[in-house]
């Protein structure tokens, strides 16, 4: 597995996993679409900028900027970074899950478990246990 920048938006910081990749997130938390291609198995064909140049996937961008409390600008769903070691195209969830489906259902499917996985496990570790204290009351009960 590829040693990556950890996942920001995570409060466990564990990363998104798919197979033997480890997906990066930017510091908004937005996932990056070429872990993803790579992830995918890397063929040309399904390079995130031919998936951006789509009039669906405009479309999509624009109703998820509308969506939310406040509404959101296409920088916050979708951004490119040109150079430095972070360099990708880093997308809002919404659109991981678009991208992943436009690949293929096996690797949309892929996706969403490997995201729920993830939801699970902050769930998990998100649990509280009980103080020695407690742990002593309800063992008198």
């Amino acid at each position: 597995m590829s040693n990556l920048t950890q996942n920001f938006a995570n409060p466990n910081n564990q990363p998104l996993v798919i197979g033997d990749f480890s997906i990066r997130q930017d510091q908004d938390g937005r996932y990056c679409l070429n872990d993803l291609h790579k992830a995918s198995g890397g063929q040309d064909r399904h390079k995130p900028k031919y998936w951006t140049g789509l009039i669906q996937t405009k479309e999509l961008v624009q109703e998820v900027c509308k969506g939310g409390i406040t509404p959101l600008d296409e920088k916050q769903v979708i951004t490119t970074i040109h150079g430095g070691n972070n360099r990708g195209t880093f997308a809002a969830k919404e659109l991981v899950y678009s991208y992943a489906m436009w690949i293929s259902a096996k690797f949309h499917l892929m996706v969403i478990r490997a995201y729920d996985a993830l939801v699970m496990q902050w769930k998990i570790n998100d649990r509280q246990s009980i103080s020695p204290e407690q742990q002593a009351l309800l063992h008198e009960i």
